[in-house]
């Protein structure tokens, strides 16, 4: 659409064109071009098909004077009266036409030249003029983006109807070109059933208004979009007036249009006082829309606090209407119906490029634990299982099963309380197909009844039988065992521990441990009892865990360190130690402590001298890294670091070093 700056100028102050183009793209209307013309700059501007309220230059200008909190000027209209007869319209379909006004004008001087004005506005907005009427209508159509048309009152043969054709008929349009109009096509047609208009797309040559047109009725209506768009798409015709419709205009504009219209023609013809008439009609798309208004979303959307006056200050400035908590959505906002849309107005007007880039909150849901870790075990080398969530026994301490009255089969009749015997199952088949490394896990719900109220859990758990690595050579081969598992679990879980567990139905006693995490029980793992394990016909041992996904919470991203592109530096300290000093609580405090170019320590070696062993002395053997993410460190700096870890370990754990 190309819109004249003049024109727009009318209706905001101060309008710069340097400036227009940017604060137009900002408000997400883009601009193609901006030419100069005859004193004038013509910007043509792609609209998105949601932005229908924005097809006029006085659409334009509204989202423009709130982006730069400014007032708009309102088009001058004539005061009007609503008529109470209506004359001229017999019957109107609502699911055509919810709303439709028009107005009589009668004894007019159709042969009057359009001023020039008007002329050459619509010629910069390409459009032809035609004769006063018309160029009239079309300039109020560009102006506030409410299509009229003008019908030769005299022409017609007595009241139209809007409703769906009765039968087979040709239609002559406005572009001269013949049209064969089906049985229940929408139409606006005459007593004798004569099509003067498709509704909203075009009128016919036989009612046009010419230069020897004296009488006019002039329709201003709100077409249903799907109706316009239908006979549009279906007859291949698009004019600006179906355009504008397709997409919406403001219902509440009929009146406005016509009343501006003569607004203008009584400025330059002597014509009688205006009088509308008026016919409403109930429908859902012109009803007021409304909502809740949650201003807490804009924080946690936009990463910014805007504070809940601006936010309103904002929206009121694009017209919308604030009682209470509650939103009153602008009749010609069609595409504003959650608060997320209002996140986007508010966006548009304070600028994207005003708006810092803030780090997404992570929602750790169930969903995204369950996510998470079925990906982390992937990575690991499990097998993602997927079992029925019946089974044919529990090993439980409930005293009742979860039977179902009507099981698929004996082997799916209880509901299951672990994800474990699936699994069991799984290797038993895995195994008699002989895969030597079975390597498996499952998530999914599980259901227990402690009491009266049955409780779901969500649930993950893992199995490991067989060869760790079958693929390896055969001198390098072992079984996996619970070192292995307990790897595993520490990939999933970084900072997880591990206690005694003495008390488990399905695994052995002396090779059983619970899972911690943040000092809280969130499952156990372990060696699989012989029993459990005998009753799938399984002979070797199983290592399973399983963990509650419900007990996980704070669970942290990983994060991530750029690596150093300077060399690192070992050097080795070696420790006198007593048999019974804790090296690992050592190793620990060592880390807590900030040397400058430390990045790790670790234990090399421990040596006991045989010949000594009443002493119950031991040397051990520390490596430290050192190194810089700025530069390569030189001979007194590495000594400043070893010599500083050196004089704590023997003043703060009074450990001997030993000398070379």
């Amino acid at each position: 659409m190309k819109i004249s700056k003049i024109w727009m100028s009318e209706f905001i102050s101060n309008l710069k064109i340097h400036n227009l183009e940017h604060e137009l793209t900002q408000l997400g209307l883009e601009v193609d071009t901006v030419k100069k013309q005859k004193g004038d700059y013509i910007i043509d501007i792609e609209f998105t098909p949601n932005r229908g309220d924005c097809l006029s230059i006085y659409g334009t200008s509204r989202d423009l004077a709130a982006f730069k909190n400014k007032k708009i000027k309102i088009p001058s209209e004539s005061k009007y009266r609503i008529q109470k007869h209506n004359k001229f319209i017999n019957k109107i379909s609502s699911d055509i036409c919810p709303e439709y006004r028009y107005m009589i004008l009668k004894n007019i001087n159709s042969k009057i030249n359009t001023p020039k004005y008007i002329k050459d506005r619509l010629i910069k907005s390409d459009i032809s003029p035609v004769n006063i009427i018309v160029d009239i209508s079309n300039y109020v159509m560009m102006e506030i983006g409410q299509p009229t048309h003008a019908f030769d009152l005299d022409k017609l043969n007595g009241q139209l109807s809007i409703i769906k054709n009765k039968k087979n008929q040709t239609f002559l349009g406005l572009n001269d070109k013949e049209y064969k109009i089906e049985k229940g096509i929408p139409v606006i047609a005459d007593d004798l059933g004569v099509i003067h208009a498709l509704p909203g797309v075009i009128g016919s040559k036989i009612s046009s208004v010419t230069a020897n047109t004296t009488n006019i009725l002039f329709e201003s209506a709100f077409f249903l979009p799907d109706v316009v768009r239908s006979i549009s798409s279906k007859y291949r015709i698009q004019t600006d007036s179906s355009y504008r419709f397709e997409r919406g205009v403001d219902f509440n504009s009929q009146e406005f249009a016509l009343s501006r219209i003569h607004n203008i023609l009584s400025s330059i013809l002597d014509i009688e006082k205006c009088m509308l008439t008026k016919i409403s009609q109930k429908h859902t798309v012109t009803k007021v829309k409304s909502f809740k208004f949650d201003h807490k979303l804009f924080g946690r959307i936009l990463g910014i606090e805007l504070g809940q006056t601006k936010i309103k200050n904002i929206l009121r400035n694009l017209g919308f209407v604030f009682k209470s908590d509650i939103i009153i959505i602008p009749s010609h906002r069609f595409d504003i119906s959650t608060n997320y849309d209002l996140v986007e107005e508010v966006s548009r007007m304070i600028g994207y490029d005003n708006i810092p880039e803030t780090p997404l909150l992570a929602s750790v849901n169930t969903e995204s634990k369950k996510n998470y870790f079925n990906d982390r075990l992937v990575t690991l080398g499990y097998k993602e299982a997927i079992n029925f969530t019946f089974i044919q026994k529990n090993y439980s301490r409930h005293k009742s099963n979860l039977e179902l009255q009507n099981p698929i089969s004996k082997d799916k009749s209880v509901m299951r309380e672990s994800l474990i015997p699936g699994l069991l199952k799984n290797i038993q088949y895995n195994f008699n197909r002989q895969n030597k490394s079975i390597m498996l896990f499952e998530a999914g719900k599980v259901y227990t009844k402690p009491s009266t109220k049955i409780i779901e859990s969500n649930t993950i758990s893992g199995v490991l039988y067989g060869l760790r690595s079958p693929y390896d050579l055969v001198k390098n081969q072992y079984l996996a065992g619970i070192g292995d598992l307990k790897a595993d679990i520490l990939s999933l879980l970084p900072g997880s521990t591990f206690d005694k567990n003495n008390d488990s139905i399905y695994f052995d006693e002396k090779n059983s441990l619970k899972v911690l995490f943040n000092k809280k029980n969130i499952g156990e793992c372990g060696l699989i009892k012989s029993g459990c394990a005998n009753d799938f016909d399984i002979k070797s041992p199983v290592y399973a865990f399983e963990l509650n996904l419900d007990d996980m919470h704070d669970l942290k991203q990983t994060s991530f360190s750029n690596i150093s592109q300077y060399p690192a530096v070992y050097k080795d300290i070696t420790l006198i130690t007593n048999i019974d000093d804790n090296l690992s609580k050592i190793i620990k405090s060592i880390r807590k402590n900030n040397y400058k170019y430390m990045k790790s320590i670790r234990i090399k070696d421990i040596f006991i001298d045989k010949d000594k062993l009443q002493l119950e002395n031991r040397n051990v053997t520390l490596e430290i890294c050192l190194q810089s993410d700025m530069k390569t460190l030189n001979d007194d700096e590495i000594n400043t670091d070893i010599q500083s870890l050196i004089a704590d370990i023997k003043e703060r754990y009074k450990l001997k070093i030993q000398e070379l």
